[in-house]
């Protein structure tokens, strides 16, 4: 049986859970939606999105040349192997492999980025995306 004031002393309990809730579910939220507008700055759609008219890799914006090639004419083209490098966009619903040259030694940074980068949007089909401001 409980007392007057043990009752007290537990509606007291429960109403600071409450509270601690409250605030640790705003702060997810808050942290959810710095998130989302970060990711889409970043790459140009909201989580969840296909890819856009621009990728981001390697640091830097790739922006659609608005051809759509097969893997002969890109290899051919190449002047060094042409390789997966990531799945883009990285939280999309429906990500594809994205591709370029590099230099087989090469680290991943903006300096040794590759000029242009190829996202498979089917079989033997890919679009060709050019560095946006130059090498």
């Amino acid at each position: 049986m409980m007392t007057g004031v043990s009752a007290m002393t537990a509606g007291r309990g429960g109403r600071v859970w409450t509270a601690i809730a409250q605030r640790a579910a705003a702060l997810v939220l808050v942290a959810a939606v710095i998130f989302a507008l970060w990711y889409r700055q970043t790459y140009q759609v909201w989580p969840g999105q296909a890819a856009s008219a621009q990728v981001h890799w390697c640091g830097r914006d790739y922006q659609y040349q608005g051809a759509t090639q097969t893997w002969r004419q890109i290899t051919s083209q190449a002047r060094w192997p042409v390789r997966a490098v990531s799945w883009y966009p990285p939280l999309g619903l429906t990500r594809q492999r994205l591709f370029a040259a590099l230099y087989p030694k090469a680290q991943r940074s903006p300096s040794s980025c590759a000029t242009s980068v190829y996202l498979r949007t089917g079989p033997d089909r890919y679009r060709a995306y050019g560095l946006e401001g130059g090498p």
